[in-house]
């Protein structure tokens, strides 16, 4: 029977909308229990929504984009001690069951759950063992992954076209990058800011076929692009979704496909689009196990059928495809501008990215805690 020890936690305060760090008790587990020492953990946007109340959230610990070592299993359990996995945090067979949402994350030194649990979800994830890749870097295969599923799913559809990205976060770099780069075609990243843009242009080096503008200068844009763009993918954030929508409406030609990475309230319904469930389009596509084709929806507003997609986790295939690509350098963390956080600045940095006066001063769009990699003192599990 593993005793976790005493580690430290992020918790969520009581007001939901800031964290904290704590320390969590020793207890015991049971046996059929795998520990978890983390080693990173991203942060995503999703994480910032459920914060800010833009997104319902039951877990009072966050984080889903997790890389650890395990540290105790069970002897029948499919991963076993001193292998380092990635954490899936989407259930494969209940999509509503989400790792850092409906219960508790990764923003701890030790994370458990039920072997039994971890293996019916596809929830970790093992690491080749010849990867030589640093953890904060792997911390990038999970987001990375679900990139990788939208490619997948706007790629089945559209073949030779143009990708037009609404957003300019992780996700949104990622995939500008790894379309140029898979099919040679032109992406265009669009930021709702304008300042945000010219910052982003300069800020890491881009293919001479990937665009970065603002919205104001999205048309110009198109026009010096190429091919036209009949896939789409909407991946800003859930406060500036029904806004990036608009935009993706207004710009794409006929039959264009989107795939909907972005989150909307609960129920909402588009009349733009007859009345359509875009929540509801979301979960086309769940964890690559499961999928439904695009919904063939008229835009009212100008005429056009356009087709929407959208997908829910990733699956296995795809974060060992994402580690592969960062193996071999196609895509690093380099790629996207970021800041490495120790456990106990998360909240400062957090409260940064939330906060009005400053998050547009932050010269980062992914955050990411490292953990402590000691293997002694409290961080062993003791058996």
């Amino acid at each position: 029977m593993p005793r976790l020890p005493e580690h430290s936690v992020i918790f969520r305060l009581s007001n939901q909308n800031s964290l904290a760090i704590q320390q969590q008790k020793s207890e015991w587990l049971s046996d059929s229990a795998i520990v978890v020492q983390m080693l990173s953990a991203g942060v995503c946007g999703t994480d910032l929504a459920m914060l800010s109340g833009a997104r319902p959230c039951r877990a009072t610990v966050l984080g889903h984009e997790g890389v650890g070592i395990v540290r105790y299993a069970p002897e029948d359990c499919e991963v076993s001690k001193g292998t380092r996995v990635i954490v899936n945090p989407v259930h494969r067979k209940q999509p509503h069951i989400v790792i850092g949402h409906s219960c508790d994350g990764v923003f701890r030194e030790l994370f458990s759950m039920d072997a039994a649990d971890a293996l019916d979800g596809g929830h970790l994830v093992a690491c080749p063992s010849d990867c030589r890749l640093e953890d904060a870097e792997l911390a990038l295969a999970e987001p990375l992954g679900s990139v990788l599923y939208s490619l997948e799913l706007l790629h089945e559809r559209c073949g030779n076209s143009s990708l037009l990205i609404r957003g300019s976060g992780t996700v949104a770099v990622l995939a500008a990058k790894l379309w140029s780069s898979f099919t040679g075609n032109s992406a265009i990243v669009v930021s709702q800011s304008e300042a945000h843009a010219r910052w982003l242009r300069e800020s890491t080096n881009w293919p001479a076929n990937v665009r970065i503008c603002g919205i104001a200068e999205l048309n110009n844009a198109i026009r010096s692009a190429g091919p036209e763009f009949n896939a789409g993918i909407l991946c800003c954030s859930r406060e500036s979704a029904l806004q990036g929508l608009g935009t993706l409406l207004d710009t794409v030609p006929e039959n264009t496909t989107v795939d909907l990475m972005a989150g909307f309230p609960v129920d909402y319904k588009e009349e733009r689009l007859g009345g359509i469930d875009l929540d509801r389009v979301r979960w086309n596509n769940i964890c690559g196990v499961s999928g439904s084709p695009p919904t063939a929806v008229v835009d009212r507003a100008t005429g056009k059928t356009v087709y929407l997609t959208g997908h829910r986790g990733t699956a296995e295939r795809h974060i060992l495809q994402a580690i592969e690509l960062l193996s071999r350098g196609v895509v690093s963390l380099a790629d996207v501008p970021h800041r490495l956080l120790r456990l106990e600045q998360l909240p400062g940095a957090v409260n940064e990215m939330l906060s009005t006066q400053s998050r547009h001063a932050t010269k980062w769009v992914k955050a990411i805690v490292v953990f402590s990699r000691e293997n002694g003192g409290a961080l062993n599990v003791a058996i």
